[in-house]
């Protein structure tokens, strides 16, 4: 039922109080009329707030796509510096082992090698499958031109042999002469052929 002054009339509400109550009723309608049309219009934003709060989550989703994308390829790019870095250790170990070896089949001394790997471009050389360094022949040619002054030179001596004092049959030898032969086997004989000189016949 509306709220009229007819219908305050009949409740013999009239004059002034029956004007303030419309006029009261007339705030109220007019207030729920505002909050409704408020409500209609956040209503009518609500798809419009809907997708921004959907874009902003895809955003938010390929930022961090973005970041552990860029983390990956950092941490990736970590590691094939890394496998680099060993990939070439190994493989200057592998030379210098092979230079080394070369060095000593030509010659140098081994107090030596540690200073010729030094100043030896041994990175620059290139190794077969087996391990062994290529065109090694010119190379330890090379070597052997550049480093003679470090090439050992082994010369092998037979041992020293006494000459034997000579036998004239006579006693030409002294005490003395027996005494300075070198060789005891030589000297025993003598000692023994000559037992007069020290008083033993």
């Amino acid at each position: 039922m509306a709220l009229t002054r007819k219908f305050l009339k009949a409740l013999e509400i009239e004059g002034d109080k029956a004007d303030q109550i419309i006029e009261a009723h007339t705030e109220t309608l007019d207030g729920l009329k505002a909050s409704l049309d408020a409500a209609q219009a956040d209503a009518g934003r609500l798809p419009e707030i809907q997708k921004q709060l959907e874009a902003a989550q895809a955003d938010l989703e390929a930022v961090k796509k973005d970041s552990f994308k860029v983390k990956y390829e950092a941490i990736k790019e970590d590691f094939e510096s890394y496998k680099a870095e060993q990939a070439k250790k190994e493989a200057h170990t592998a030379k210098e082992t092979a230079y080394r070896a070369l060095l000593k089949a030509a010659g140098i001394s081994e107090k030596r090698i540690d200073s010729v790997l030094r100043v030896s471009d041994v990175d620059g050389v290139e190794l077969t499958g087996k391990g062994e360094i290529k065109g090694a022949d010119t190379l330890t040619a090379s070597i052997k031109e550049e480093w003679a002054d470090f090439i050992e030179t082994t010369e092998v001596k037979g041992a020293a042999t006494p000459t034997p004092p000579a036998n004239t049959g006579g006693s030409t030898l002294t005490a003395e002469d027996i005494m300075n032969i070198r060789d005891t086997e030589e000297r025993q004989k003598a000692m023994f052929e000559h037992a007069d000189l020290f008083g033993l016949e």
